[in-house]
């Protein structure tokens, strides 16, 4: 997933923390979240990398994890660039899909134990959902089609350029996916086959941009949480 090409300028998206699943409000971060947020900031200070363009979703979720980050560079006397807010960044609405999902599918094991709190079968359940959004089969509730989140999600890109440095954004994970697909080139057979990691919460997933096109160079890293003592910082949801 390398390029040979060092000069494009580079975009780093980074998955939301944790926010708040299963409580009435979703779209505010966790304690752990707020934890995360704060080790990824933190990290992020340590590097050589200068952000010359920061941009993040309208999502609360989206606004406390970068506010988390800045304060890490406030207190590390580095600057961020001032955010743009791009809302097409932002995640597809999630709730009426698994509604209809476990509507059509009410004797589908997966769905009395997500609602149980099983966080395998939560990712069973979103997995089946997803594929039959991809479908076209809940387009009547979803509020939103599959190739209409594609379509945004490829507007937000082109509006990143930065030919002089390093991108930060702040989004979610199926705006990610929707990167990684355009990048490898897939059609949406072939993002189900690729298989890939079901994004933890602050990874980092680099790309590198420029006129032609999308590259991706690395997948659902959380380098900051490697260090002894941060492997319960880990989660997907």
């Amino acid at each position: 997933m390398r390029s040979t090409d060092r000069s494009a300028p580079r975009v780093r998206l980074i998955r939301h923390a944790q926010a708040s699943w299963g409580s009435a409000d979703y779209d505010c971060l966790s304690p752990l979240g707020e934890t995360q947020a704060r080790h990824l900031g933190a990290w992020l200070t340590g590097e050589a990398a200068d952000y010359v363009q920061v941009v993040r979703g309208s999502l609360r979720r989206h606004a406390q994890t970068l506010d988390l980050i800045a304060a890490e560079f406030d207190a590390a006397g580095r600057e961020l660039p001032a955010a743009r807010i791009d809302p097409d960044w932002n995640e597809f609405d999630h709730v009426p899909v698994l509604r209809a999902y476990a509507a059509a599918h009410p004797h589908d094991a997966n769905v009395a134990a997500a609602r149980a709190g099983d966080s395998l079968a939560l990712r069973g359940l979103l997995m089946a959902a997803l594929q039959g959004w991809r479908e076209g089969r809940f387009d009547d509730v979803a509020g939103e089609t599959w190739p209409a989140f594609g379509a945004r999600v490829a507007a937000a890109r082109e509006r990143i350029a930065a030919p002089d440095g390093a991108v930060l954004v702040v989004t979610s994970g199926g705006a990610i996916w929707r990167c990684a697909q355009a990048a490898l080139e897939l059609d949406d057979q072939g993002l189900a086959d690729a298989k890939l990691s079901f994004l933890r919460n602050t990874s980092i997933s680099e790309f590198e941009h420029d006129s032609e096109r999308w590259r991706m160079l690395s997948w659902d890293t959380v380098p900051h949480f490697d260090a002894h003592g941060h492997e319960d910082l880990h989660s997907h949801y």
